[in-house]
Formats: C-alpha cells, structure tokens, sequence
C-alpha cells in the first residue's frame, strides 16, 4: 500500500473505504474528498472515478487526461483546484 507523509505522521491508502489512515493509529483518518486528502491523492497517485467512484493507484507519470476508469470506462479527469 502506498504510504504519504504529513508532518510527522504517515497515512496507508485504503483504497475501499476512500480513506487515508493513520499508519500507527487506524482509527485517524483522512477522507480522499476533504481537502487535506485531494492533495494526499495527489503526492499518491490515487485517482477516483467521478462517474461510478471506483479508486485505483496510478503512476503519476502517466497523463492523467488520457485515463479510462477499469470498471465504467469513464474518462478519469484530474481534480482542478479553485
């Protein structure tokens, strides 16, 4: 599982509840849809699909805008910060 750091604490990606957790502490988490958890999903490369919300780990190397979700086919458009 991918792990991101936020200060001194690290966060594992639970792709099923869309949720960042506390490595140490499970029961703290972070959404993937607050703010805080936008930018995580950034560092990560966790994506999730506006259409049927399936999530999944990309490379983020890979451009983003040419991303089909696996399970709907939906394009997968990277959030746009206002």
């Amino acid at each position: 599982m991918p792990i991101v750091q936020v200060g001194p604490t690290q966060y594992f990606a639970d792709l099923r509840l869309r949720q960042f957790r506390d490595v140490e502490s499970p029961h703290d988490y972070v959404d993937f849809d607050s703010e805080q958890g936008q930018q995580m999903c950034e560092q990560t490369g966790v994506v999730v699909c506006r259409e049927c919300r399936m999530t999944a780990i990309v490379s983020t190397a890979l451009k983003r805008d040419e991303l089909r979700c696996m399970n709907c086919l939906a394009l997968i458009v990277p959030r746009v910060r206002l």
